[in-house]
């Protein structure tokens, strides 16, 4: 048989499909990320072991930022090959809702990125109005004004103005617009405003709710119409300078996208000849991410690439302008997933591993004379590939027959211990036996799923992937080293919170779900990492603090034009002090309540006075410390 290779572990974990050029398997059994899809390339596992050095503890983010560099330059020639091809005679901006990924660094580097490409930003909600207003300086950039708005967001983005910003205040629902004509006047300056529709289509994945006509944004026909007619009368026509749609987050298949594309691009015509100064038609967000490399229309894949999509954009758009002989708008698109997603990797560490089944395929004799117990010894034993069926149903009956047993107290503890090995070990010969069996009843198939291995990694689902644990999100997983040797278990991943939903046991593969991931043994001596890739958009911001694990490390990696490696910022995780200022622990009174305790313990003559100050020491210490275990 020929030997395993790095090679093999490429194709295993899928990484060439679902990496987009960013990220491979050296000769070395590492894995590398390439940020700018050139030659340079960075051996992950050492730059790994290189912050480590520096302090910086695991769980950490590594963020990339050539790649967001390169995402925005990709996105943007995507579209200008397709307006290009098409003769398109409008032009495309590409836009980042900071929403995505609201991190200070990872938006300072998106507008650095952004600003030979006239970047927009796109808000949600005052707070992140507040935070572009101080950041958007990107020649013809706009701030686009989404959201729910009150009289403070409406008023903020009518001023921005004075400072040379351009905001676009998108009407969402129609007292906005009531808002917007107030506070112009109040604060003497002329607007510029978007519609959003909300269009009849839906979208596909998880996300196609955000259309249709239960969608929670965007204005029905019916109110465009009204809004127009309000402008009208004030004669604020030319004041509507953008339409915009969206249909959703992650759509995963191109037809959904064609469909809505054509009905926003109808109404963008129409539009356009009643408002003459409609400039910008902004396709929204949708754009999906590759998650498991299939490309396919599955909920974390998409069917169609970044050429197809910016090219049925730009096509629907002109076939439409055509067709009503108005001008070519300036495309707009909102594609945060696709910007951001790729940029950042979660590191974690193994710290253990719980087997299963208990060791070889072999079973001793019982502990006692038990029926029941000899009963499973004979199974085991008698086990051949003609009764491994039978065998199978016999067994699963028998431990609830164990449990009965031993409930009304007929078996005694270590006797039901010997009985649950049995069982695994029964299990585990059936599921060998079957292997070599013609065809293979469905239940047997299943069996493969028992004989897995839990790894426990030191993070937080609940703050690092939220959308795993949330709505099943896939994001591929992979050992960063050791990818020259043969990944001979299979695991499932368990966080160190105290929850059941804090584990990942459905991951990527090209034909389907699988339900364990393929490691290696852990080595005692060298830390064992694994790498959980794509997770640059939203896991940050929808993180929670469950069991009050807090931020990760982040480390900002770039590489230099000689191959070198610089880390230009090192962004601390939270600390213990920092996660119970979250939740209204103030840490100066905690550690005066515990020093009474401590005194009380004194006088009682519980705790010695040297205990007393290590007591002390260990708690002022643990305050200031990262919130993930030390290992």
């Amino acid at each position: 048989m020929e030997a395993w290779n790095a090679e093999k572990s490429a194709e295993l974990y899928g990484i060439r499909n679902w990496g987009s050029g960013y990220f491979d398997v050296n000769s070395a059994g590492n894995v590398v990320v390439r940020p700018e899809k050139n030659g340079l390339e960075i051996d992950l596992a050492e730059v790994v072991s290189k912050i480590v050095e520096r302090g910086i503890e695991a769980p950490l983010l590594v963020r990339f930022d050539g790649i967001l560099r390169n995402r925005v330059k990709t996105l943007k020639e995507a579209f200008d090959e397709a307006i290009a091809e098409l003769e398109y005679s409008g032009n495309y901006f590409p836009a980042y809702p900071i929403k995505v990924n609201q991190q200070s660094h990872v938006v300072d580097s998106i507008i650095s990125a952004g600003r030979s490409v006239s970047l927009s930003l796109e808000v949600g909600s005052k707070p992140e109005l507040l935070a572009v207003l101080a950041l958007q300086d990107i020649p013809n950039g706009l701030i686009l004004c989404n959201g729910y708005k009150d009289r403070e967001y409406i008023e903020l983005a009518l001023m921005a103005q004075k400072l040379g910003r351009r905001p676009m205040i998108i009407i969402e629902r129609l007292a906005e617009l009531d808002l917007v004509l107030e506070l112009s006047k109040e604060v003497d300056e002329n607007f510029e405003i978007g519609f959003r529709m909300k269009p009849v289509g839906r979208g596909a994945g998880k996300w196609e709710n955000s259309s249709g006509d239960t969608a929670k944004f965007g204005l029905s026909t019916p109110e465009i119409m009204e809004a127009v007619n309000k402008l009208r009368t004030h004669q604020s026509l030319d004041s509507v300078k953008l339409l915009h749609f969206h249909i959703g987050s992650q759509i995963t298949a191109i037809g959904a996208i064609k469909r809505s594309l054509k009905e926003a691009a109808r109404v963008y015509t129409e539009l356009r000849a009643m408002c003459s100064g409609l400039e910008y038609f902004d396709v929204g967000g949708g754009l999906a991410v590759d998650y498991d490399g299939s490309r396919t229309s599955f909920e974390s894949s998409a069917n169609y690439s970044l050429g197809e999509y910016a090219r049925d954009v730009v096509y629907a758009t002109q076939q439409a302008c055509e067709d009503a002989e108005v001008p070519a708008p300036t495309i707009i698109s909102e594609s945060g997933r696709a910007l951001v997603a790729h940029h950042s990797v979660l590191i974690t560490q193994i710290i253990d591993v719980a087997k299963k089944p208990f060791g070889e395929i072999a079973l001793e004799q019982p502990p006692s004379d038990h029926e029941t117990l000899n009963e499973l010894y004979e199974m085991f034993d008698e086990l051949t590939v003609k009764n491994c069926h039978e065998t199978l149903n016999d067994v699963l009956i028998l431990r609830e027959d164990v449990v009965s047993r031993f409930t009304q107290g007929d078996i005694n503890l270590e006797e039901r211990a010997y009985a649950e090995r049995a069982y695994w070990q029964i299990l585990a010969k059936v599921s060998k036996l079957a292997k070599e069996l013609t065809y293979v009843p469905e239940d047997l198939k299943q069996l493969d799923a028992q004989f897995r291995d839990t790894y426990y990694a030191n993070f937080s689902v609940f703050q690092s992937l939220p959308d795993s644990w949330a709505v099943g999100q896939l994001f591929p997983v992979m050992p960063i080293s050791r990818l020259s040797d043969k990944p001979n278990c299979r695991a499932v991943l368990a966080d160190i919170s105290c929850d059941s939903d804090g584990k990942i046991d459905r991951f990527v593969d090209q034909r389907n779900v699988k339900h364990y991931l393929q490691v290696h043994d852990v080595p005692e001596a060298k830390p064992y990492y694994l790498g959980i890739f794509l997770v640059g958009a939203y896991q940050e911001t929808l993180g929670d603090l469950h069991n009050l694990f807090g931020d990760t490390n982040a480390v900002h990696i770039e590489v230099r034009e000689d191959g070198s490696v610089s880390f230009d910022r090192v962004v601390r995780g939270d600390t213990v002090r920092d996660v119970l200022k979250y939740v209204e622990f103030n840490a100066k009174e905690l550690e005066e309540r515990l020093r009474l305790s401590v005194e009380q313990a004194l006088a009682e003559e519980r705790l010695t006075f040297e205990d007393s100050a290590r007591l002390q020491r260990a708690y002022r210490a643990a305050l200031d410390t990262y919130t993930y275990l030390k290992v």
